[in-house]
C-alpha cells in the first residue's frame, strides 16, 4: 500500500514538489514555473484522452480492461486535483490517499485476472471457459468497489471522523463505558502515566512480561 501511494505521487513530487513543499524563495519558485507548466501541459490532457485501439481480442472481458484503462486515468486526474487543492498537506490526509491506493490495487488485480484468463484461452488450457466466467464475476465485484472508493474520494466525512477520534483519545467519551460488564475491573492509566511507567522500567522488562 505504501509503495503504491508513493508511486502515485512520486512524479508530481519530482516535478512540482519544490513549489509546494520546498524552502525556495519566491524568485526561485517563479523560475521553476515554466518547466512545471510545460510538463503538465502535456501530461494533463493525456489523462482525458482514450486509448487508441480496443481490447476486442479479450472477448467477454474486453469491457473490464477498458474500465481499468479509463479508471487509471481518472485516478491520475483525481490525485492531481487533490494535490492542487491540499498542496503539501495531502500527505496528512491518509484516509483520502489510501482510497486512491485501494483503487490502484483493485485495478491491478483486475488487469492481472484478465491477462491470466486471456493466456488460458490463448493456450487452450482446460477449464479456460470457466475461468472467463470467474474472471467476469470478479471484475464486476471489483468495479463496484472502485466506484465506491471514487465516491469516497469525492465526498467523505474524514475531517469529522478525525475530530471525533481525537476526542475519543482525549477521554471525552469515557461515559460510553459506563455499565459495560467487566470494564469497571480494568485499571485504566491516567494520561501520561503509561509514558512515565515505560520510561522507568528496566531494559527487557516489557519483553519478559
Amino acid at each position: 500500500r505504501l509503495f503504491i501511494a508513493r508511486e502515485a505521487v512520486d512524479r508530481h513530487l519530482q516535478v512540482a514538489g519544490p513549489l509546494v513543499e520546498g524552502d525556495l524563495g519566491f524568485g526561485q519558485k517563479l523560475a521553476l514555473l515554466p518547466r512545471v507548466a510545460a510538463f503538465y501541459a502535456i501530461w494533463y490532457p493525456k489523462q482525458w484522452l482514450p486509448r487508441i485501439g480496443g481490447y476486442r481480442r479479450l472477448g467477454r472481458l474486453a469491457g473490464h480492461m477498458r474500465f481499468v484503462e479509463r479508471s487509471s486515468r481518472r485516478l491520475a486526474r483525481t490525485l492531481f486535483h487533490k494535490m492542487i487543492r491540499y498542496g503539501a498537506g495531502l500527505q496528512n490526509r491518509q484516509m483520502l490517499l489510501f482510497r486512491g491506493v485501494d483503487i490502484g490495487a483493485e485495478l491491478f488485480a483486475m488487469a492481472a485476472v484478465v491477462c491470466r484468463t486471456a493466456m488460458l484461452l490463448r493456450t487452450g488450457k482446460a477449464h479456460a471457459d470457466e475461468a472467463v466466467e470467474m474472471a467476469d464475476t470478479f471484475c464486476r465485484m471489483s468495479r463496484r468497489r472502485v466506484a465506491d472508493l471514487f465516491g469516497g474520494m469525492r465526498s467523505n466525512d474524514d475531517v469529522e471522523m478525525y475530530r471525533t477520534a481525537r476526542r475519543v483519545l482525549d477521554g471525552d467519551y469515557l461515559w460510553l463505558e459506563e455499565g459495560v460488564v467487566g470494564l469497571q475491573d480494568i485499571a485504566v492509566p491516567e494520561p501520561g502515566e503509561l509514558e512515565s511507567r515505560t520510561a522507568t522500567e528496566p531494559a527487557g522488562a516489557g519483553a519478559a512480561g
